[in-house]
């Protein structure tokens, strides 16, 4: 699963940018709302930040003018996120997760979380107008460096403007198996991004995105291309798949070291009349390796056969 940060500066709009891909199902961790529920939640943190601020809690406001203050209440308010955070996503079942947050950026205790960064950015004028806070805060919070975002999100017109550059963005998180490559002699799945003048398939390996050059004569088949032997007929590797994620129920898949009884019990569930004379053994821990690799470095939302015709439409 993906770990995404949206970040940006106050009234950049990062809480709508949060909102839309929440009403798109995405699961969104809002590091403010959740921060505040902690005070409530784990048992003497108010008193604690308390004694590292050196005011009542009723005072709190006081870190956004104090430096000192602020960073002392970081050291003991920020473990108790990460450790929050972690405990939510392990709930979490889906193809990523987004985590809200201004600041996580700039503190190292939060940098081994995400994956990408998407930095929302908006002209100052506009932040102004919407949270006339925004120059007292200023002085608070650094601004981000565009270098080091993924995405940039330039929120810089309407909002119809802003909910259609998200659609993009969500559309690219789509898994293409019709661009996704088994290399014959290769181990592992590898994203095809371009041929290059003499044929030769530029591939881009899923786990680490390392780039090899697959000469012409290398036997490469996309994963859309591949389908199972079932008594119907065949049945396409994008449905074993659904099927498999559907008969696991949100637990861990097997791998291809597991037992054989493990691995056709799945089987047995997901495909349960694939035709045994024509699927074998060897054919499940090849899926497996497969779907292990989706599940790690991809998704099971898999672009359709009619988003790909409107694609060259366009």
């Amino acid at each position: 699963m993906k770990t995404i940060l949206v970040t940006g500066g106050i009234a950049s709009g990062k809480s709508e940018v949060c909102r839309y891909l929440s009403s798109k199902g995405f699961a969104v961790y809002d590091s403010d709302s959740r921060t505040k529920s902690l005070y409530d939640s784990v048992p003497g943190l108010k008193k604690k930040v308390e004694e590292a601020i050196g005011v009542p809690f009723s005072q709190i406001a006081v870190i956004f003018k104090d430096a000192a203050k602020r960073e002392a209440l970081e050291r003991v308010v920020y473990p108790e996120v990460l450790k929050d955070f972690t405990l939510w996503r392990e709930k979490i079942a889906g193809q990523a997760v987004f985590f809200e947050s201004a600041i996580a950026l700039e503190k190292p205790i939060f940098e081994a979380l995400w994956d990408e960064v998407w930095l929302v950015r908006a002209p100052l004028s506009g932040r102004m107008s919407r949270n006339p806070a925004t120059a007292e805060r200023l002085a608070s919070q650094k601004e981000i460096d565009p270098e080091r975002a993924d995405v940039i999100i330039d929120n810089d017109s309407s909002l119809e403007d802003l909910h259609k550059k998200l659609d993009n963005l969500i559309n690219e998180m789509k898994t293409d198996l019709s661009k996704i490559m088994s290399v014959a002699g290769k181990h592992g799945l590898y994203k095809f991004i371009a041929l290059s003048r003499n044929n030769s398939a530029i591939g881009e390996a899923l786990s680490d995105g390392h780039r090899t050059v697959f000469d012409p004569h290398s036997r490469i088949t996309t994963l859309e291309d591949i389908a199972i032997y079932t008594d119907e007929g065949e049945f396409k590797l994008k449905e074993v798949f659904l099927s498999i994620n559907k008969a696991l129920d949100g637990k861990e898949a097997p791998t291809s070291k597991s037992s054989e009884a493990e691995i056709k019990a799945l089987f047995d569930k997901a495909v349960p009349n694939y035709d045994p004379d024509r699927f074998y053994f060897s054919h499940m821990k090849k899926i497996l390796d497969w779907y292990n690799e989706l599940a790690q470095f991809a998704s099971f939302d898999f672009v359709e056969e009619e988003d790909n015709a409107e694609e060259s439409e366009a």
